[in-house]
C-alpha cells in the first residue's frame, strides 16, 4: 500500500509540475499582451485527513504528496486606482490643451492680417480723416477700414462657433452634435461599461485564483482603464473580483448590471424637455450628458458637473464661460463679443452725439444744418432691420447708411461744444474725429478698464497665457502616467529571467518526480515477479 501511494505521491507531482510549467509557458507567451499581469503557481502540501498524533506510521499515511493551491495574479489595487486617477486627469487636460492649442490657432495673426493689425489700421484711418475731414477718399478709406475690422470680428467668432461645434455640436442641430467629439466618446463609454458589466458576470460564475479567473481580471482592469480616459471614478472590489464602478457618487456598473449609462442631447433639446427657452434663458454648454438606469429612467437630468474628469470632462468644459477665470472657447467668444459691443457703442455714441456735424452730401463746402445721427456700427435682425441691441462678434456690420450712396458723409467730423457756436461753413472742423482717435488710449469701464486694443492684446495673452500652462501641465501630468506604467510593468510584467528560474526549478521538480515514480514503479515489478 506504501508503495502504491508513493506511486499517486509521484504521479500527482509529475501532474503538479506539468501544470506550473504550462503557468509559465503562458506568462512567457503573454510577456507582450496589453494589461497581462503575470502569474505564479503557489503550491501546497497534501494532507490525507485523519489522527496522526506522533505514530510514524500514520504521518508517513497521512502524506499526500502536492497540490496547486491557487494561481496568483501579481496585482496592487493602490497602485491601479492612483494610475487610474491620472490617467483621467491626463486625458482631461490633453483635450483641454487640445482646444487651447486650436484657440491658438485661430488668434494667432499674421503680420498685418490680424484684428491687432485691423484695429491699427482703423485708427490710422481716423488720424487720415482727421487731417482731410471733406476728403471723399480719407473718408473712403475709413469705411473699408471699419469694414475689414467687422469682417475679421465676424470671422473670428464663426471659427470660434467651429471650434465649439467640433467638441460639442451647435447646441440645436442633432446632426452637428452626432458628429461632435462628444459624442463618439460617450458611446465609446457606454461601450466599455456594458463590456465591464459581461466581465463582471463571467467573474462572478468563475473559481477565483484559476487562469481563468485571472485572465477576466485582466480584461476587467483594461475596460477600467478604457474608462477611466472618459470620466473620473471610483472602483469598489467584490471578493469574487467583480467591480462596481462610479463616478462622483453616481454608479454607473453594479456587478452584471449598468445601471447608469450615459445619455446626451443637444442644448436645445434639453430646453425643450425642461421649459427652458433656448438660447435666451440657457447658459449651459452645447451638449447636455444625463445618466440614466437600465430601463432608460433619467437618474442625473444634466451629469454635466459630476463629469469633472477625463476626456469628456475636458470637453464638456472647454467650451462655456463659467467666468471663473479659465480660457477656453467660451471665454474667448465672450470677451470678443465684449470688444465688438463696445467698439459699436463708443463710436455710435460719438457720431450721434448732440453738435456732432456732418458735411452736406449735396453741397460738401457746407456742413448739415440738421443730423438726425447715424449709427457707424450696427446689427440687422430677421427682418434686415438695423439695431444696435445684441451686437456680437458674429453679427456686427458697418452700417447701411454709411455704405450706401453718399453714406461716407455720414460721418461726423465736425463738433462744436457749444451749439450756439455752430457755423455751417467750418467744413475743416474735425473736432468729433479727434473725439474719435482719443478713445485709441482711453480707458473703457466696459472693457474692464482697459482701452479698445489693450483689451485685445490682454485676451490675446491670456490665450498664449493659458495654452503654456495647460502644456506644462499636461507634459507634467505625462510624465506621471508614463512612470506609474513604468511600476505597473515592473510590478506586473513578465520577467524573462524569473521566468528562467521557475522553468528550471519546475523541470528539474518535474524529472525528480519522474524518477521518483519510475523507481516505485521498479519494485511493485519486482514484488509482482516474486508473488509469481
Amino acid at each position: 500500500m506504501n508503495l502504491l501511494s508513493s506511486l499517486n505521491i509521484s504521479a500527482g507531482a509529475l501532474s503538479v509540475n506539468e501544470k506550473a510549467i504550462s503557468v509559465v509557458s503562458h506568462n512567457v507567451s503573454n510577456m507582450n499582451t496589453e494589461g497581462y499581469h503575470k502569474q505564479r503557481v503557489n503550491l501546497q502540501a497534501r494532507n490525507i485527513a485523519g489522527q496522526i498524533g506522533d505514530n510514524p506510521a500514520n504521518q508517513v499515511r497521512a502524506n499526500g504528496g502536492v497540490k496547486i493551491a491557487n494561481v496568483m495574479r501579481y496585482n496592487d489595487d493602490y497602485l491601479n486606482n492612483y494610475y487610474r486617477e491620472q490617467l483621467s486627469q491626463k486625458n482631461m487636460l490633453e483635450q483641454q490643451l487640445g482646444n487651447l492649442d486650436e484657440l491658438a490657432g485661430i488668434f494667432n495673426d499674421l503680420e498685418g492680417t490680424g484684428v491687432d493689425a485691423a484695429l491699427s489700421k482703423f485708427y490710422e484711418a481716423l488720424n487720415n480723416l482727421q487731417q482731410y475731414p471733406a476728403s471723399s477718399t480719407a473718408r473712403t478709406n475709413f469705411v473699408e477700414t471699419s469694414k475689414t475690422l467687422t469682417s475679421l470680428l465676424n470671422e473670428k467668432s464663426v471659427q470660434l462657433s467651429k471650434l465649439t461645434g467640433e467638441a460639442l455640436g451647435d447646441g440645436s442641430s442633432e446632426d452637428s452634435l452626432k458628429n461632435s467629439k462628444i459624442y463618439v466618446q460617450y458611446r465609446e463609454l457606454n461601450n466599455s461599461l456594458e463590456e465591464l458589466a459581461a466581465v463582471n458576470k463571467a467573474l462572478q460564475t468563475t473559481q477565483t485564483g484559476t487562469l481563468t479567473a485571472n485572465n477576466l481580471l485582466d480584461q476587467r482592469d483594461l475596460i477600467l482603464h478604457d474608462i477611466a480616459q472618459f470620466v473620473d471614478i471610483t472602483v469598489e472590489e467584490s471578493p469574487n473580483g467583480s467591480v462596481a464602478v462610479y463616478t462622483g457618487d453616481q454608479a454607473l456598473v453594479k456587478g452584471a448590471k449598468v445601471v447608469g449609462k450615459l445619455d446626451i442631447d443637444t442644448a436645445k433639446s434639453y430646453c425643450e424637455k425642461h421649459g427652458i427657452i433656448y438660447p435666451d434663458e440657457w447658459t449651459g454648454e452645447n451638449a447636455v450628458l444625463s445618466i440614466v438606469d437600465e430601463d432608460g429612467g433619467v437618474v442625473v437630468e444634466n451629469a454635466n458637473s459630476v463629469i469633472t474628469g477625463g476626456a469628456l470632462g475636458g470637453l464638456i468644459h472647454s467650451a462655456t464661460d463659467y467666468d471663473d477665470g479659465v480660457t477656453n472657447a467660451g471665454t474667448v467668444q465672450a470677451s470678443l463679443d465684449k470688444l465688438a459691443s463696445s467698439i459699436a457703442s463708443i463710436f455710435n455714441d460719438l457720431n450721434k452725439r448732440e453738435n456732432a456735424y456732418c458735411i452736406d452730401p449735396a453741397n460738401t463746402n457746407h456742413l448739415k444744418a440738421t443730423y438726425e445721427g447715424n449709427n457707424l456700427f450696427a446689427c440687422y435682425d430677421e427682418d434686415g432691420n438695423e439695431t444696435t441691441e445684441g451686437i456680437t462678434a458674429a453679427n456686427i456690420k458697418v452700417s447701411d447708411n454709411i455704405l450706401k450712396t453718399d453714406g461716407i458723409w455720414n460721418i461726423s467730423c465736425a463738433y462744436f461744444e457749444n451749439g450756439d457756436n455752430y457755423d455751417e461753413n467750418a467744413v475743416g472742423n474735425a473736432q468729433n474725429v479727434i473725439a474719435m482717435i482719443g478713445t485709441r488710449n482711453e480707458k473703457q469701464p466696459e472693457l474692464n478698464g482697459m482701452s479698445v486694443e489693450d483689451f485685445y492684446t490682454s485676451m490675446l495673452g491670456k490665450i498664449a497665457s493659458a495654452g503654456d500652462s495647460a502644456k506644462s501641465l499636461y507634459e507634467t501630468q505625462c510624465d506621471v502616467v508614463d512612470s506609474l506604467e513604468n511600476q505597473l510593468d515592473s510590478a506586473y510584467g513578465v520577467d524573462l529571467n524569473e521566468e528562467l528560474v521557475d522553468l528550471v526549478k519546475y523541470q528539474t521538480a518535474y524529472a525528480a518526480a519522474a524518477q521518483v515514480f519510475n523507481t516505485v514503479n521498479s519494485c511493485l515489478d519486482t514484488l509482482m515477479t516474486l508473488g509469481r
